[in-house]
């Protein structure tokens, strides 16, 4: 009696603090299978068990205004099965949201990533990444369109093309039941769209607008039409929608390294301080066996190159610890090796430089365009059929023109140094270098370490040089007390425009066919449909420079650099870049040349013909035409084709009266078939040559040409001296390459006034001021851009840059083969089984929850393209060697089975105002597509195919079908109150144990080739069972992730006056890893790094009014910083890292500088505020107007805190910033 009256008592303070609101009655709901349902619906008494999404009466998810949407999401969460949340019909629609991820993004738990254009592209459920939130549309798996991505980015689903008007709910599932579809590890996104049955009568509408960015130059239409009917008496409803968005917008950005992901340069002493800058941390070296690996032409590893460097006191110590070889005895591999190695240990004194200063304005032309049609047949009142087709498209134009005005050290520029005869050579600043001696600087001439090429014609040519001269202007370094640089000037700078023209065409389409039987007792879904979606990318680029001087560039206190030229320098005059000049010298004279022009022997110049110098005999300057600098032509296509075939059958029966406690059984059956496939530019050998070259009966390689384009442009003027017997004269017009793989491509020779004509006419004027309207980025001026495609249809070369030649070519014997390609199939087969729950408990309580278990039989398969190289050595003493290539497709295959357990259990009390919630289970989620492809090149060297125990080595590193999914162990705790119909409170607390994490790299022995017939040539055996040592992944470590999230909507219908129609929702999100075992560390302090893209926590909030007259929203989002990588975050020939784990660009052999580690690098902190008001005319007409990133928000990529600079102020990588949009127009509707 006691315990009745406590729960009484309390009960009574819950209902009386919701105020007056709390008089209206919660409204108990009807329930929708939408999972595997989306035609009928059903009412029952009581939320119980439903699906994982169980929703309320289509009267309810069909509403106007913000407060009944609001309801209808409320009771969605709450009858839901698992743990949800849900938007609902209009609700969408009263966001600022122009696509579906904007409107996801507020609700809690997600977390949106918006580009450089202020637009929502990606969402994280949980932490979860994109790649690991499985979105539905209709019960069909989204698919991946992003090219830029490449097969990594391919399980990403991009919902830009689908516009909100379509949506009748969204429900973001993050528990899960035994009938949801796999593929999530921390939320399911479930998207269902209109019904024609959902109207009671004939409906019309059309929405018009506009909208504009404050870096654009034009408004840009949007249209979006919606009708449906209703016939044979009610019983077949067709729906059918039509949007039409163009887009046009513009994104400015600054950068201070290589595409925003490059680390600052560490290659230079210039403070000569006796302090290290960094030292090696021996213990983020991987653990893996490619830390003791010997290097080749070496003793070292890379564990002990490491230990002996960070033990180095001085720079002195490094080169003790690692002495120049002897030039007598020691061949060019081994010096290189050696002076790496030197590098390296040398690396640890050396100051923190930017690597590139660009700044870039990105224009984004697209026209997407959605058409959806359904048609619902109810054959009886228990049955329904359905189908459903819908294609999206979206058409663009993206625009990147970067702009360089130099800036950056150069090392040893021709002409600029000049060495001594001496072994180690030593560098000096060359007294005849351009602009005199005094425009540069030798940087550390005792200690300073590079490679040096003494001589063209000697094999051992490579020798140890002390010091670097830079085109630095002495007197001009400032640095730091952390050894950064804040302030220099470079001389000889040239200036230049690379303008890259991105054409892009993406299709998707959905068709769906389904049944829904829903008698007394029995329920049967079926459902069939297929997802297809295909991208092409053709990307048209050109560059050109110009000389501009001395550049003077300075720290800002916002992280940025500001660049200062030399006055006068009108840098958007096309005229300019066709600056004649004559050929240069040649460094180092042969024998009987003079050092100056016109007679000293003249570097070689571009032919057209690659690769072949039309006189064997060196030219002369004077001999020689004058030039203009080369303009680079590139063309690049890019095809990726993605597609998933499923099918289900779901078959439930309700128990009640029949067994007691258990509800409902229900067991299914589904099958998806994902196929991924990618082509590039391709291009390859066929057949190898067979016989002699020059003998009888040798038959010449069948090669097939690349689809990529590659080609210079310039301008020729010829002089006296050219055309003089025995000069060489300009040759006009395109000649193609002599390389049978690169027939399509070729240099193009015009005149200059011709070259002049083709700039002129190919500018893109600047629309807007650069970061207009950014706050505190006033750091370049306005430049004017340049259209590719202009200069290029004016060239010979633009009839090959097209699509033809990527997934099909003519080789050169004139028959048509494959070009390369990767592709990845998965086929998975489910069966699962589950029952549902419900049993009324003493003092007013009741449980209802739900258990399962679904299998997951999974077969995979990888193809990609590998090379095969053997090598053999003509002369083992100088390293000569000769190589075979061989190219060929390679498939992996394996297969995985997995059993997920769920449990749902759920506790009401209060009449069903106060439920808790529990919920386990296991999840499954599919690695990313590009650990699973094969692709690189092994080599087969003659020297270690003599001793058996040694593996032969592929670089690259090659993918692992073996890969098991992603798993975890997910539980979900959530106490949630609905005080009444407007409100709802809940708090929710998470765990995720992930037990198998993001693959890691590591190395393992395989026999790649096995399913080949190609055989060694030189031990004469199959190559199927060579075995080799290959860089490849193996399933990640496992960890856990813990969060909680707090969330509050509600109507303020208790306040007085007008102020009864306002409302507001609230909600915060956290989520924290334990990473301390198996998380990727810095490399320089040891710190265990979030994963990726991991938010400490998230916040939406927003206060709304809604009179049904006018309508007001103001929505706030804040993100805090995440995680990208390790610099420099993809692969590069200059920055790398030693073995570690999750870090990028790693190598052995040495290259480069050797090993000089990265720094994590983050997405800052973000905040957004959006606004929307509408105001209705009459009940047919609105007008509305929309605000976007009112807080002119930027996206601002930088370096771990710890390299900051001395005053604090950070090492930005990149700062992108899209503007403010804003959008107004107009909606007429009719009916229901």
């Amino acid at each position: 009696m006691a315990a009745t009256s406590s729960w009484a008592v309390l009960g009574l303070m819950l209902a009386s603090s919701a105020g007056e609101a709390a008089a209206a009655p919660l409204q108990q709901s009807g329930t929708i299978d939408a999972r595997t349902s989306p035609g009928v619906s059903r009412s029952t008494p009581k939320p119980t068990t439903g699906s994982a999404e169980q929703g309320v009466e289509i009267d309810d998810i069909v509403v106007v205004g913000a407060r009944a949407s609001q309801q209808s999401a409320i009771a969605r969460k709450r009858n839901a099965r698992t743990a949800t949340d849900s938007i609902v019909a209009d609700d969408i629609g009263s966001f600022p949201d122009r696509n579906v991820n904007e409107a996801i993004s507020r609700i809690p738990g997600v977390a949106l990533s918006r580009n450089g254009f202020g637009e929502g592209t990606e969402v994280a459920v949980r932490g979860n990444g994109p790649d690991l939130t499985r979105v539905e549309l209709d019960g069909l798996g989204v698919l991946g369109t992003n090219i830029p991505g490449g097969n990594g980015g391919a399980r990403s689903a991009d919902l830009r093309e689908l516009p909100a008007e379509l949506i009748k709910s969204v429900d973001v599932v993050k528990g899960s039941t035994a009938d949801m579809t796999e593929g999530s590890l921390g939320g399911t996104i479930q998207i269902k769209t209109r019904s024609g049955l959902d109207f009671k009568k004939p409906y019309f509408s059309v929405r018009a607008g506009g909208q504009r960015t404050t870096l654009g130059d034009r408004w840009s239409p949007d249209v979006n039409v919606v009708a449906t009917r209703k016939f044979f008496n009610d019983r077949l409803g067709v729906i059918g929608s039509v949007n039409r968005t163009d887009i046009q917008l513009q994104q400015h950005f600054q950068e201070n390294v290589s595409s925003g992901a490059r680390g600052y340069l560490r290659r230079f002493d210039f403070d000569n301080s006796p302090a290290k800058t960094f030292a090696f941390n021996l213990d983020t070296l991987s653990a893996d066996r490619e830390s003791d690996t010997v290097f080749g032409n070496s003793l070292e590893t890379p564990r002990t190159l490491l230990t002996k460097s960070a033990g180095a006191t001085s720079k002195a110590q490094c080169l003790q610890l690692f002495p120049d070889l002897a030039q007598v005895g020691s061949n060019n591999n081994q010096r290189i090796q050696r002076i790496l190695e030197q590098r390296t240990c040398l690396n640890q004194w050396n100051d923190y430089l930017p690597e590139n200063f660009r700044q870039l304005v990105t224009s984004n032309d697209e026209i997407r365009t959605s058409v959806d049609l359904r048609a619902d047949y109810q054959v009886t009142d228990d049955f329904v059929v359905y189908g459903k087709v819908n294609q999206s498209s979206r058409s663009g134009n993206d625009r990147q023109r970067a702009f360089s005005s130099g800036g950056i050290p150069a090392a040893q520029a021709a002409g600029t140094f000049s060495p001594t005869g001496t072994y180690p050579q030593q560098n000096a600043i060359n007294p005849t270098a351009p602009g005199g001696p005094g425009a540069y600087l030798l940087v550390d001439p005792v200690f300073g370490t590079t490679q040096y090429n003494i001589s063209t014609t000697s094999v051992a040519n490579i020798v140890p040089l002390r010091g670097d001269v830079l085109n630095v202007l002495p007197g001009s370094v400032a640095v730091d007390s952390m050894h950064n640089v804040t302030r220099f000037t470079t001389t000889n700078n040239r200036a230049g425009v690379d303008q890259i023209d991105n054409n892009t065409e993406i299709r998707t389409r959905y068709a769906q066919l389904g049944g829904d039987y829903v008698g007394e007792r029995l329920e049967i879904n079926a459902m069939a449909g297929i997802s297809l979606a295909d991208s092409t990318r053709e990307d048209f680029r050109t560059s050109r420079s110009t000389f501009v001087g001395d550049v003077t560039a300075s720290i800002t206190p916002s992280g940025l650099w500001s660049l200062t030229l030399p006055e006068g320098v009108d840098l958007n005059d096309p005229q300019r870049y066709v600056q004649m000049s004559p050929a240069t010298c040649l460094a180092t004279q042969p024998a009987g040349f003079p050092r100056t022009a016109p007679g000293c022997a003249a570097v070689n110049p571009v032919d057209p013909a690659f690769g072949v110098n039309a006189n064997p005999n060196r030219y002369t300057v004077g001999q020689l035409p004058l030039t203009s600098a080369n303009t680079q032509l590139t063309y690049t296509p890019q095809i990726l084709e993605t597609s998933e075939r499923n099918g289900r059958f779901d078959a439930a029966y309700r128990t009640d009266d029949i067994l007691p406690f258990i509800k409902r059984v229900k067991a299914g059956l589904q099958y998806r078939d994902r196929r991924i496939e990618r082509w590039g530019g391709g291009g390859y050998e066929a057949t190898g040559p067979r016989g002699t070259f020059g003998t009888a009966g040798y038959v010449a390689p069948v090669r097939v040409p690349t689809a990529n384009v590659r080609g210079q442009l310039f301008a020729c003027e010829d002089t006296a001296g050219s055309r003089a017997p025995g000069g060489r004269p300009c040759v006009f017009g395109f000649t193609p390459s002599a390389d049978p793989t690169a027939s399509r491509s070729g240099n193009e020779v015009v005149t200059p006034q011709q070259l002049r004509d083709l700039f002129a006419g190919s500018v893109e004027p600047a629309t807007v001021g650069f970061f207009n309207g950014y706050p505190g980025a006033s750091v370049g001026s306005t430049r004017d851009g340049v259209l590719p495609q202009k200069i290029f249809q004016q060239l010979d070369a633009y009839k090959f840059m097209n699509l033809d030649c990527v997934k099909v070519c003519a080789g050169s014997d004139g028959q048509q083969y494959d070009q390369p390609k990767t592709e990845t199939m998965e086929v998975t087969r489910n069966v699962y089984v589950m029952a549902d729950a419900e049993q009324d408990l003493p003092i007013g309580l009741r449980f209802t929850g739900n258990a399962g278990v679904r299998g997951v039989f999974t077969d995979v398969r990888g193809t990609g393209f590998l090379t095969l190289r053997v090598r053999t050595y003509a002369d083992p003493a100088t390293n000569a060697f000769q190589d075979a290539v061989f190219r060929q497709n390679v498939t992996f295959r394996n297969r995985t089975t997995d059993w997920l357990p769920t449990y749902n259990a759920n506790l009401w009390a209060f009449d069903d105002k106060l439920v808790v919630r529990t919920y386990g289970g296991k999840t499954v989620a599919r690695p990313n597509v590009g650990t699973l492809l094969p692709a690189g090149e092994c080599i087969l060297d003659e020297r270690i195919l003599q001793d058996d125990s040694l593996p032969s080595g592929c670089t690259g590193r090659i993918g692992n079908p073996g890969l098991s999914p992603f798993t975890s162990w997910n539980y979900n705790y959530s106490l949630e109150y609905y005080p009444n119909r407007d409100t709802s409170i809940s708090f929710a607390y998470f765990v995720q144990d992930v037990k198998i994490g993001n693959p890691v790299a590591s190395t393992a022995d395989r026999a790649v080739f096995a399913e080949s017939d190609q055989i060694n040539p030189i031990t004469g055996q199959p190559v199927a069972a060579t075995v080799f040592s290959i860089p490849t992944f193996e399933n990640g470590p496992g960890y856990k992730r813990k969060g909680w999230e707090v969330a509050m909507r509600t109507a303020f219908t208790f306040l007085p006056w007008t102020l009864r129609h306002t409302g507001a929702d609230f909600n915060i999100s956290s989520a924290k890893s334990d990473t301390e075992i198996g998380g990727i560390r810095a490399p320089l302090t040891g710190a265990v790094q979030l994963p990726t893209n991991e938010s400490k926590y998230f916040i939406n909030a927003s206060i709304w009014y809604d009179d049904s007259k006018f309508n007001a929203r103001l929505a706030y989002q804040r993100r805090t910083s995440q995680f990208t990588c390790i610099t420099p975050c993809g692969g590069n020939t200059v920055d790398f890292n030693y073995p570690g784990d999750g870090y990028t660009n790693v190598r052995n052999p040495l290259a480069g500088d050797g090993y000089n580690p990265g720094s994590p690098s983050y997405t800052d902190a973000t905040t957004y505020i959006d606004a929307k008001v509408a105001y209705n005319i009459t009940r047919n007409f609105q007008i509305y107007a929309e605000g976007r990133n009112l807080k002119r928000q930027g996206v601002i990529k930088v370096l771990d805190a710890s390299q900051n600079f001395a005053d604090g102020t950070p090492k930005v990588q990149r700062l992108s910033y899209g503007g403010v949009r804003v959008l107004v127009g107009g909606r007429m509707q009719f009916g229901n």
